[in-house]
């Protein structure tokens, strides 16, 4: 079996400028390195997906703990019939979101230790190389929201609450040992660890993407 591939997922709010983050890093690993990816998101588009994005969109309505199951068995369900396959086949996969979401938003009524029994399937499955969490400004990722969004989805008022749940979540995470904070003073080590970079998103994008790229490139690109 040939080396198997590095999986990077995006994190943060509606308009932190996640999804131009991955994009802009995939365009790097196609344009200037030449080397294979494919990119994925979640909610997925499987029928567990589809769900989650109608109750998203606020077009059906589960109760809060219904809501986070639903995401944790979507996930179960994309990491063992899409993002793991194209890893073991040597693919690099860029996630727009990933587990930290379901501690981040369904974090904010079922304690972060059930939202962990929920995921532990596809966490022991598959854990990120590294997630990123772009941290950007609750109100002026609310201002992108408005700029081109029509209608307001379930969680876009609750920005103030997600954001510092965001960073609790990565605490409590890396408190159980199953991450490790790099970024700044706190470099990647090579101790098998996820890891998972914290970036200051209220910055130009192509500084953010600067970033990114530095902490990245080694994972990807390493012999």
């Amino acid at each position: 079996m040939g080396k198997k591939g590095i999986f990077i997922a995006f994190e943060g709010l509606d308009g932190s400028g996640k999804t131009t983050q991955l994009q802009a890093l995939r365009d790097y690993m196609l344009n200037e390195k030449n080397t294979k990816c494919k990119e994925e998101c979640e909610p997925s588009d499987g029928l567990l997906g589809i769900m989650a994005r109608g109750a998203v969109k606020k077009k059906i309505y589960f109760e809060p703990q219904t809501m986070a199951l639903l995401f944790a068995a979507d996930r179960y369900e994309h990491v063992t019939n899409d993002i793991k396959p194209y890893i073991d086949k040597g693919f690099h996969v860029l996630s727009d979101r990933y587990v930290l979401s379901n501690f981040a938003y369904q974090g904010m009524t079922c304690d972060f230790e059930t939202i962990y029994n929920y995921n532990k399937a596809a966490m022991d499955l598959l854990m990120p190389d590294l997630t990123v969490l772009i941290d950007a400004a609750p109100e002026k990722s609310m201002e992108r929201i408005e700029e081109t969004r029509l209608k307001k989805e379930l969680f876009d008022d609750d920005g103030g609450a997600i954001s510092p749940n965001y960073l609790s979540a990565i605490e409590w995470l890396a408190k159980k040992g199953l991450v490790e904070i790099i970024g700044g003073c706190s470099p990647a080590g090579d101790n098998g660890v996820p890891k998972v970079l914290i970036v200051d998103g209220n910055r130009h994008e192509a500084a953010v993407s600067r970033e990114i790229i530095s902490y990245a490139e080694p994972l990807l690109f390493s012999s």
